[in-house]
């Protein structure tokens, strides 16, 4: 794994990332101790979930959408369970129109959308580190 540096680029995409995503759905946002990643969850998961780093993850983690400093070209890995979609750091906005556009999709699917957050967050798993360390922005 990579060690954490004091020049942070992934810093400066997390404040781009939550400056277009503010307002439009909870975001959790949670700095990783001992490297650069940053990770955010959207309306307590169900909006899906982003990695921001400058090195490959653990094998066991699943964010939907990753944003990888010196990616060059965007790929998806479709060998879990679910789908994990990689960009570059130059693609932050479409990664944020795909977070936004999932969402609604999920919303004009799932009856309820609004309930089924609140179900969530009544239930997040605090022995996990995200939810023991992540702030709420606002």
């Amino acid at each position: 794994m990579a060690k954490k540096r004091s020049n942070n680029n992934t810093q400066k995409i997390a404040v781009k990332i939550i400056n277009m995503l503010r307002g439009k759905m909870i975001i959790h946002k949670y700095n990783a101790s001992s490297t650069n990643s940053v990770y955010f969850k959207f309306d307590y998961g169900v909006a899906n979930s982003l990695r921001i780093s400058d090195h490959p993850g653990y094998n066991y983690l699943a964010y939907r959408y990753n944003i990888i400093i010196g990616l060059k070209e965007p790929y998806i890995d479709n060998s879990g369970k679910f789908p994990k979609e990689y960009y570059p750091e130059t693609m932050a906005e479409t990664v944020v129109k795909k977070i936004i556009d999932s969402r609604q999709e999920k919303m004009n699917r799932y009856f309820g959308y609004s309930q089924i957050v609140e179900k969530q967050k009544l239930k997040p798993d605090h022995t996990k580190s995200f939810w023991k360390n992540c702030i709420e922005i606002k």
